[in-house]
């Protein structure tokens, strides 16, 4: 029992700092204004597409070259920065073709710098413009490459322009960046980001349920039949003598405690403080004492574990594991 108590200790306070972590990110999350971690109040209002598709003469879908169309999902004939598209999709990404000659049509650094300008809203200009692959931490919902335009305003406002199609993929911001690292701290998952299922979060949750029943275990084994006496008036109201013996000079002091007290509680209420490191927990095994009785309780695990067997048969025992249940003659341990 001492090993599950101490082990129940110190996981309990790891399980309560993640408890204050959850609290914290929490609360972090829900103070931050949605708008600005999203962006949108950076953004232009989406302007109607009033582009009509051309007269002319267009390629049908099957004109256009085979291997473009392998494994296609989708094929949508519209409108891209005013010419008229084929939209292919595929399961893993979107290719734009030209609908009147059946090149494909990618987005330039020029062009995503250009949408980036239109979408655009806020006071701060153009300070680079980088191309990277998707997915990575602030792309992780996409695939394919970007455009990253960053601007200069005083959230470093970042958007993520596809580099297919000129779709606006992300912004990103200082606001949502510290949303998702508390996001990370409340989920726990610090590689992805995104996985409510990932192993640490399921090993929290398994070391919480084991805390539970050890918790329970050790409340069966906690309770005595003296912690209840103050629910009956009358046994609560009768005290017992216990004395204390000086080992300097073996003078003797009487104290009247009530019956059922913890012993150790019970001298410590009444200024005799016993040597302890746990605070009457049973970890430390500090506070012996020398117990004079015709009836010497019988040492319990906790004391079988903390106590060497000679000083059990000399009557050696722990303040903090025994109730005050009949007048006790005991010798207080040497200060020194």
């Amino acid at each position: 029992m001492p090993f599950i108590r101490k082990v129940h200790k110190w996981v309990g306070l790891l399980i309560g700092i993640q408890v204050f972590l959850w609290l914290l990110s929490g609360l972090m999350i829900s103070l931050l204004d949605p708008a600005k971690v999203s962006g949108q109040y950076q953004a232009r209002p989406a302007q109607a597409n009033t582009q009509n598709l051309p007269s002319g003469s267009l390629l049908e879908p099957q004109e256009l070259a085979q291997d473009q169309l392998a494994d296609a999902l989708s094929i949508e004939l519209g409108m891209n920065r005013g010419k008229p598209v084929y939209r292919v999709r595929h399961s893993d990404d979107v290719i734009l073709l030209d609908a009147i000659d059946g090149s494909a049509i990618v987005t330039s650094q020029m062009n995503a710098e250009s949408l980036a300008r239109q979408d655009y809203s806020g006071d701060g200009a153009i300070a680079s413009v980088t191309r990277g692959m998707a997915p990575d931490m602030e792309t992780r919902n996409h695939k394919g490459e970007y455009w990253r335009v960053n601007f200069s305003d005083h959230v470093n406002t970042s958007l993520y322009i596809s580099a297919v199609d000129g779709r606006i993929l992300e912004r990103r911001n200082d606001f949502w960046r510290v949303r998702d690292f508390f996001w990370m701290l409340h989920i726990m998952d610090y590689a992805g980001r995104d996985n409510f299922n990932n192993a640490l979060l399921i090993g929290i949750a398994l070391i919480v349920i084991w805390l539970g029943l050890s918790g329970l275990i050790m409340l069966f084994s906690s309770f005595t039949r003296y912690d209840f006496y103050f629910l009956n008036v009358f046994q609560a109201a009768k005290q017992r003598t216990v004395t204390l013996i000086d080992p300097e000079d073996g003078s003797a002091r009487e104290l009247k405690i009530r019956r059922g007290a913890n012993l150790f509680l019970a001298l410590s209420e009444q200024g005799t403080d016993l040597p302890s490191i746990c605070g009457g927990g049973g970890d430390c095994g500090k506070c012996r004492v020398k117990l004079e009785s015709a009836n010497l309780p019988e040492p319990n695990p906790t004391e079988q574990g903390l106590l060497p067997k000679a000083l059990r048969k000399q009557g050696f025992r722990l303040a903090c594991q025994h109730h005050v249940a009949e007048n006790l003659r005991l010798h207080l341990p040497n200060k020194s």
